[in-house]
């Protein structure tokens, strides 16, 4: 009887081991199905996922979260060459028009110099755009985060209030720098990368408030955050287009007829998150960005 009862409790373990087993192999087969159309190009394709919760449920979801993370970043580098070829077409069409437009008529000297005073111009410009390029790569890379140190930011928002007082002063805005004389500022960071950030938005700031109008640089601090406000009156930005201003060459409907290379908001944000921060537009009647 004894035996008997073993014999049973033993066919019954493999047949659940079998089952278990093939099971296992269904779900291992369709994984490997997802991942042999992932490599065949099918970014899109994600790994499945049973209610179960197992250990390969739990490895299939932190693949699938990476998966996510690669197709956005195909995305923004596809968006990234698209928006190079389409913002680089006019000032080179432009170049090469002036270049033709001396190689076929008679000029005069006068003529050439000045020729030539606009090539150097838009080659300049298009330069800086690929200076700029370089720069955010450099800065999401991460690489300089080795060169960490204590920064004060009260003291780079009044550099920044002193290098942008003559423009507010030439286009009549009431320019003015608010932090506590007793709070502490001080943080880990990159100097001259934190003063480019707050540069970068005090800049946007006066060339969007309208004429005699209104930009503060606010800072706040207390035991959990540190904010840096740039407020201004000007239009602000739609909240249609609060995401969208950080793509690099991205240029909102209120700038884009002003100068510019659409790559500034998106070389603060590779700042920010650089040094833990985000930067995010408040509510308000009147523009504002704030970086926490």
């Amino acid at each position: 009887m004894l035996l008997i009862a073993g014999v049973l409790t033993v066919s019954i373990a493999l047949l659940g081991a079998v089952l278990v087993g093939a099971r296992s192999i269904r779900r291992l087969n369709a994984v490997t199905a997802s991942i042999q159309e992932i490599v065949a190009g099918n970014l899109s394709r994600r790994l499945p996922v049973h209610a179960r919760d197992d250990d390969l449920d739990r490895l299939v979801r932190v693949v699938n979260g990476m998966l996510d993370e690669i197709e956005r970043l195909m995305h923004e580098v596809k968006g990234v060459c698209d928006n190079i070829a389409y913002d680089l077409r006019t000032p080179l069409t432009r170049l090469i028009a002036s270049l033709e437009r001396a190689q076929r008529r008679r000029m005069s000297e006068a003529d050439y110099r000045a020729t030539l005073s606009d090539v150097a111009e838009e080659s300049v410009g298009i330069l800086r755009t690929f200076n700029a390029l370089l720069r955010i790569s450099e800065i999401e890379s991460g690489a300089r985060r080795e060169h960490f140190d204590q920064v004060d930011i009260g003291t780079v928002a009044a550099d920044v209030f002193e290098l942008y007082e003559p423009a507010a002063e030439e286009r009549d805005i009431s320019f003015s720098l608010h932090q506590s004389e007793d709070a502490q500022y001080d943080m880990l960071g990159d100097a001259s990368l934190l003063f480019e950030a707050v540069a970068n938005l005090t800049e946007n700031a006066i060339k969007f408030a309208p004429r005699s109008g209104n930009v503060r640089i606010e800072l706040f601090h207390d035991k959990r955050t540190m904010d840096i406000r740039i407020r201004d009156d000007g239009p602000g930005i739609a909240l249609a287009e609060r995401e969208s201003v950080f793509r690099r060459f991205y240029r909102g409907e209120a700038s884009r007829h002003t100068p510019g290379s659409g790559l500034g908001l998106s070389l603060v944000s590779a700042i920010a998150r650089m040094h833990g921060m985000n930067v995010f537009f408040d509510d308000t009647e009147t523009g504002c960005a704030r970086s926490r």
